[in-house]
Formats: C-alpha cells, sequence, structure tokens
C-alpha cells in the first residue's frame, strides 16, 4: 500500500485572526483594568460617582467679591506610547468669573490618596496682567461634592507676585455638567 503524500497545511486564517483580536482585547482590558484599580477615583459606577467631570461653585475672592467657577477634570489615561512616571494623574481647566470676563486656568494634579478623597491640583491662569489669581488647590471630596482649599496670588502690573499670604479660601463645588463648562456666562 503506498503511502498518501502529505501536502502542506492550509493555514486557518479565521482562527488566526480571532485569536489576534482576542489577544488584542484582553491586552487593552488589562492596560484599562490596572489603570483604573491604580485609579478608582477615575471611575464611575452605578451608584458610585467618579472624582473626574465637571464641577461648579463660587469662590470668595473677599468681601462681597463671590465668582463663579467650573471645572473639568480628566484623568491621564493609560497609553501604550505613554512612559511618564512623574506625568500627573489629573488634568483639567477652570473657568472663574472675573469682572464680567472669564478667566482660564489650565490644571494638573494628583490624588493624595488611592480612593481620590484627597487631592491637589496645581493652577495656570490664562490671563496675564495684575489681579488676584488662584493658588494650588487643596481638595477633598464626598461623592457629589467637592471642598476646595486654596489661597489667592495677588500680581502687580509686571506679573510680579505682591502678596501669597492671603487668608485661606475654602469654597464647595457640586457636581456640574458639559454645558455648564461651555455655557459659562459671567453676565
Amino acid at each position: 500500500m503506498a503511502a498518501r503524500p502529505q501536502g502542506r497545511r492550509k493555514a486557518n486564517k479565521p482562527r488566526f485572526l480571532a485569536l489576534f483580536i482576542a489577544l488584542i482585547v484582553v491586552g487593552v482590558g488589562v492596560v484599562y483594568g490596572l489603570h483604573w484599580a491604580a485609579n478608582p477615583w477615575a471611575l464611575s459606577l452605578p451608584g458610585r460617582p467618579a472624582l473626574t467631570g465637571y464641577w461648579q461653585g463660587t469662590v470668595p475672592y473677599g468681601p462681597s467679591d463671590d465668582r463663579r467657577i467650573v471645572l473639568h477634570l480628566t484623568d491621564d489615561r493609560p497609553s501604550a506610547t505613554d512612559r511618564c512616571g512623574d506625568c500627573p494623574g489629573m488634568e483639567g481647566a477652570a473657568k472663574v468669573c472675573d469682572a464680567g470676563q472669564i478667566e482660564t486656568y489650565e490644571l494638573w494634579g494628583d490624588a493624595r490618596n488611592y480612593r481620590g478623597t484627597r487631592f491637589a491640583l496645581r493652577t495656570r491662569s490664562g490671563v496675564d496682567g495684575p489681579g488676584p489669581r488662584l493658588n494650588e488647590l487643596h481638595g477633598e471630596w464626598d461623592g457629589d461634592l467637592v471642598r476646595i482649599n486654596t489661597s489667592l496670588i495677588v500680581l502687580n502690573g509686571d506679573a510680579a507676585a505682591t502678596g501669597s499670604d492671603s487668608p485661606p479660601v475654602t469654597f464647595e463645588m457640586t457636581r456640574a455638567d458639559e454645558a455648564d463648562f461651555d455655557g459659562l456666562s459671567c453676565r
């Protein structure tokens, strides 16, 4: 009896493609899963809102000088190309009403504990010129309420700080939405 010739096995393209896609899905799931395990404050679950998102409140700049503030916080999402160990875990923007105009701030910082109930954000104003500016924001988060402690830095005409020893400023913020942030009106 003659042996049957053994030919090359045909490649099973559908099986290879399914395995490849499954590996990608598992890899992405592991990366994002580890990110949210390390930063639980960034993940919103039913009954447990995230620290990230939109917030609004009123900042007391001085006697009879309360200014509306809205801010948007995001987490630093994981990336296959991101190799930054010291990058901030949170970033965002704030808008403060100032004499009928909007002063914008760039925000970045980190949670001070695992759950994110305490955090610190650095600020950079987008406005040049004299006037009071928000200093670093130290926050405490409890569900739908954020309490912020900060101080004001007063800049003179040449943008030099004339006093950073202002008394502490404390204010509360509640949940807001994108429309509150984008549609802030200071009239």
